[in-house]
């Protein structure tokens, strides 16, 4: 899943860079504004990844603590909740309530530094073409 978050990163900047570009060769601050939104919901798609993560991981710590003996009352009322799915998707939107913690992330540091650059474009004047 790691790997995962990886390519949304390499693919977000991708699309990031080529609108942003676009938007140097029209001098148009709509594109700027695209490219803004576009990473941002490459982010959401990120975020989400780290959320499915995170949840594995804690399924996984407690399928262990089962198999070694170790499983609490908690564990019991998972296995009847899940009803044999370890990993079963919930189809709501609980991630989003990591936002806070995950921004504090290392691995988040790209989206950052490119909404302020971002940011930056919007409010900073382009320069004009050059005529010919």
């Amino acid at each position: 899943m790691a790997n995962n978050s990886l390519e949304i990163k390499k693919v977000g900047l991708t699309v990031w860079a080529a609108i942003a570009g676009f938007g140097f060769t029209t001098t148009n601050r709509y594109l700027f504004l695209l490219a803004f939104v576009a990473f941002a919901l490459f982010g959401v798609l990120d975020l989400y990844y780290l959320y499915l993560e995170r949840k594995f991981r804690a399924n996984s710590n407690r399928l262990t603590r089962m198999i070694s003996g170790y499983g609490t009352n908690d564990d019991d009322a998972w296995i009847e909740k899940v009803q044999g799915n370890f990993l079963k998707p919930d189809g709501s939107t609980k991630f989003l309530g990591q936002l806070p913690s995950t921004l504090k992330s290392w691995s988040n540091l790209p989206y950052l530094i490119t909404f302020l650059l971002t940011i930056l474009l919007l409010v900073v004047p382009l320069p004009a073409l050059p005529t010919k």
